[in-house]
């Protein structure tokens, strides 16, 4: 590996991508509910996932808020928003060229507009968390200041306001009757600085500090396990039911996972195999063209198998995406342009 790698954040970066493109490849089966079988798995399968973007923008704090690098405003414009941006442009311009298309010919004018609003609304679904990412990018300067200033109890105080306003209410509002839900729905203005998001990355940064297991790694196992069972089970609750409102704790277990699984992937370091670690290394690098062109090759697939077939359509499109990236990779001026 080298040396400038961390290896469990890595890990969690390949773990979190490959969720991401595993619950893309199921959207299409869930969009069809019809209580079969095909569709029970899928529904567990996204509920699983639903701990992928939060583990992305905790890896995310973890090494941008590490960084004092960050301080530099010159360096975020330069280095690392150009990483990330440029390859996200060309990627939906690209996608778009598709989208264009009216019975298999190409329109120029909704490729046109497409293209345009790039910055108003995802090309694709998939790239909708990228938005929210680029925001924490843009303030990250600002952040780096503050949890470098401010002691631990002041970031957990951050920390439970963002849980409270960001997790625990709009959960009260969406899964509970709209009578009590209202009582607790947030006026928009109040929510200025706090973020969907922000929680998580800043607690990707707290999670890199002294911060270990307190009981064993397989009682946390236990733990994680459990705390997935309850969150896949809820999703069974149909919405006509008066115990839909248990649903309420399906994203109030989100922020406990995530943190769970990087801590035990976090304390798991030194420990994996030098298989494994050859798999990391070559995977880790392509990760963020992965995330980028999974959502048009999972398209492209589900022309060709059933969409019922979602783990079909998840190994295909993997394997799609990670083989024209590394392609891509390896071509000098294109592997800072695509990938």
């Amino acid at each position: 590996m080298k040396s400038k790698r961390v290896i469990y954040i890595d890990v969690i970066r390949v773990v979190a991508m490959i969720l991401v493109v595993l619950a893309h490849s199921c959207s299409f089966r869930i969009g069809n509910p019809d209580g079969s079988l095909s569709w029970g798995g899928s529904n567990v399968i996204v509920g699983i996932t639903e701990v992928a973007v939060p583990m992305f923008f905790m890896i995310s704090g973890a090494t941008i808020l590490n960084s004092k690098k960050t301080y530099s405003v010159s360096y975020l414009f330069k280095h690392r928003l150009v990483r990330v941006v440029v390859p996200f442009v060309l990627w939906s311009i690209i996608s778009a060229y598709p989208g264009s298309k009216v019975d298999g010919v190409f329109n120029l004018h909704q490729f046109m507009v497409t293209v345009a609003l790039i910055f108003h609304q995802p090309v694709l679904i998939s790239y909708w968390f990228i938005y929210s990412l680029f925001g924490l990018y843009l303030i990250s300067p600002f952040l780096k200041l503050l949890v470098d200033k401010m002691d631990k109890s002041l970031l957990n105080y951050l920390l439970w306001l963002w849980m409270v306003m960001n997790v625990f209410l709009p959960a009260v509002v969406q899964f509970t009757p709209e009578r009590i839900g209202n009582i607790f729905n947030l006026y928009s203005m109040a929510q200025i600085i706090l973020s969907s998001y922000l929680g998580y990355f800043i607690l990707g940064y707290l999670m890199t500090k002294d911060v270990k297991l307190k009981a064993t790694q397989p009682q946390y196992l236990i733990l994680l396990l459990v705390l997935f069972v309850i969150k896949v089970v809820v999703r069974f609750i149909p919405s006509h039911s008066p115990l839909f409102f248990l649903n309420i704790v399906s994203p109030l277990t989100t922020p406990i996972i995530s943190t769970l699984l990087f801590l035990i992937l976090k304390e798991h370091e030194g420990r994996y195999s030098n298989g494994f670690l050859k798999v990391i290394e070559f995977i880790a690098p392509l990760t963020y063209g992965i995330y980028l062109i999974h959502g048009l090759a999972i398209n492209v697939v589900v022309k060709f198998v059933n969409s019922a077939n979602y783990l079909g359509v998840f190994i295909i499109g993997l394997i799609i995406s990670t083989v024209i990236i590394y392609v891509l990779h390896k071509i000098p001026i294109v592997k800072n342009l695509l990938t």
